[in-house]
């Protein structure tokens, strides 16, 4: 045993020995390794003491940190990272600020059997894909623009594609204040949509789908300043759809800039008020027009030739032969909508109700200056009809809303704004019928004929009534179908949109869509949806359309 031993002392010492001798004789290049070698394992111990500071669980909560809440565990220099203060959340180190990174990455299919959006080619008459609507079928998407039967659009409007616009990006940040949570929220997506911008190979070599600012705003307690889901919308009354597009009406915006306040009370009640970012719209001979459309040059559409041989010579009738609506819009925004809510939450589901006051302007710079008022209402809601049941049936939802009012413009989607048949054919007492597109004093400023012509002009504060309702069943515990109908009615002044015997058929009174789909989910966070939808449309003049389309979904999301 002692030879043993002996042994093995030597070979110890042997060995040191041989390491000293060669760790002597190594190139001085071999000494910057081990230094890099000592400063790693001064980093990895320095990690370990964070490590080690964490609280463990269970601990008494941390200290109060006057005007900023309680302090963060961890919090300080060189703390550990932890988890937030809400779900998919994480503490920045050295702060007591919570964030969250996630989105979705989304893919989708889209096949339009019939019904897709004429697109620019073949006289305007070819079909999509386009960059002019959402990626689907619904309200924000194809279906204020069906093809009409009537039309060579319709013979040409089947069409298949592929995108993954859609897909999402968002920051969540919020911080413990004495005056209550701090919150700032970005949400980014690639849907941008722009009507003025003529895309040519985008689907064959390089996608030029653009960043979209969705939501961006400030929280402090109870104040929000930004752009959010625009408050007399109720997202918990919306059905879980595959289409992008949405439902053919809804209360409120998907999405506007304001200032609200929320106040939460007693029994579940939650009460809301604040003013949105004032969107004026007007539905006139030529059709529909929010405050932000802008002109789109259109010679198809032009009918007067020009007055001279160089530009500078044109009249501004010639230059205001662009066949864009949007010429034709005196809309001006003076005011912001006045909006209110009032919801309670219980075990069963949920009832909102909420209002709505706003005002379309006409005012052309000269003799045309009028206001009117537009008012609303809604109610909205979800009940679960076997909660408590056990198995996957007590998961099923039933979800329903009203939208209507006079003038209420997108406050409920697809709604009509102030009607009027400012820019059509006139007939004006003392100089007959006049057409702003080929009389030059009525683009003269001041002119008699523009101050008699703004003397007729007729407007018309139209109502709107929508309104939706779906039924989610759950068959398995990640397996459920979704089946929903929606439509609105606009009731218009015909002899106003109308008048001089313009055919108008961008102007809809009746707009409606119906959904069935199917989802599974493999895992909590990944979805698989297919769904069938069709929807119609009828013009103020009773020209119709209808749409079908089949649609896939993929998402993931984190």
């Amino acid at each position: 045993m002692a030879r043993r031993l002996a042994t093995g002392a030597f070979a110890a010492i042997g060995g040191l020995t041989a390491a000293v001798a060669l760790l002597t004789g190594i190139h001085a290049a071999r000494a910057d390794e081990l230094s890099d070698l000592r400063a790693s394992q001064e980093l990895l111990q320095k990690r370990l003491d964070q490590l080690s500071q964490a609280p463990p669980p269970g601990a008494p909560a941390p200290s109060y940190v006057p005007g900023f809440g309680p302090q963060a565990p961890g919090a300080g220099a060189g703390a550990p990272i932890v988890t937030g203060s809400f779900p998919r959340s994480f503490l920045i180190p050295g702060t007591d600020t919570s964030l969250r990174i996630g989105g979705y990455a989304n893919g989708r299919f889209i096949y339009r059997i019939q019904g897709a959006a004429p697109a620019g080619q073949l006289n305007s008459q070819g079909g999509q894909p386009n960059q002019t609507f959402e990626d689907g079928l619904g309200g924000t998407g194809n279906l204020a623009s069906i093809p009409l039967n009537n039309s060579i659009a319709h013979s040409r409007s089947s069409a298949f594609t592929i995108s993954g616009r859609e897909s999402r990006l968002l920051f969540d940040a919020r911080t413990p204040t004495a005056w209550g949570q701090a919150r700032a929220y970005i949400e980014l997506d690639f849907s941008f949509n722009n009507t003025n911008v003529v895309y040519s190979n985008n689907e064959a070599s390089t996608n030029s789908a653009l960043t979209r600012f969705r939501k961006g705003y400030a929280v402090l307690g109870g104040l929000e300043a930004g752009q959010d889901t625009g408050i007399m919308h109720d997202p918990d009354a919306d059905p879980e759809l595959v289409d992008f597009g949405g439902q053919a009406t809804s209360n409120g915006r998907g999405r506007s800039a304001q200032v609200k306040y929320t106040y939460a009370g007693p029994y579940g009640t939650v009460w809301t008020g604040g003013i949105e970012n004032p969107v004026p719209r007007l539905n006139g001979p030529f059709g529909q027009v929010d405050m932000d459309t802008e002109q789109i040059p259109n010679i198809a559409a032009c009918s007067v030739t020009g007055g001279g041989s160089t530009l500078t010579t044109l009249t501004p009738a010639t230059n205001a032969c662009l066949g864009s609506n949007a010429f034709f819009s005196p809309l001006k925004n003076g005011w912001p909508e006045l909006i209110g809510t009032a919801r309670v939450n219980q075990p069963w589901g949920h009832l909102q109700v909420g209002g709505v006051v706003r005002v379309d302007q006409l005012n052309d710079g000269q003799y045309l200056d009028k206001s009117y008022v537009g008012y609303g209402g809604t109610i909205s809601g979800d009940a679960h009809p076997f909660s408590g049941t056990p198995g996957p049936w007590s998961k099923d939802d039933l979800g329903f809303g009203v939208c209507l009012g006079t003038q209420i413009g997108n406050q409920c989607a697809n709604g009509m704004g102030v009607v009027t048949n400012f820019g059509a054919n006139l007939f004006v007492p003392g100089f007959g019928i006049v057409n702003p597109l080929t009389n030059s004093q009525w683009n003269t400023t001041n002119s008699a004929t523009r101050k008699a012509y703004d003397a007729v002009v007729s407007a018309q504060s139209p109502t709107s009534t929508g309104g939706w309702i779906w039924y989610q069943h759950w068959w398995t515990d990640n397996l459920r179908s979704t089946v929903d109908v929606s439509a609105i009615w606009n009731a218009a002044n015909t002899n106003i949109l109308l008048t001089g015997g313009v055919s108008n058929t961008t102007n809809n009174k009746l707009l409606t869509q119906t959904y069935a789909n199917l989802f599974w989910s493999p895992v909590a966070f990944i979805d698989f949806g297919s769904e069938f939808g069709w929807g119609h449309r009828v013009t103020v003049n009773n020209f119709k359309g209808d749409q079908f389309t089949l649609e896939g979904l993929m998402r993931v999301r984190f």
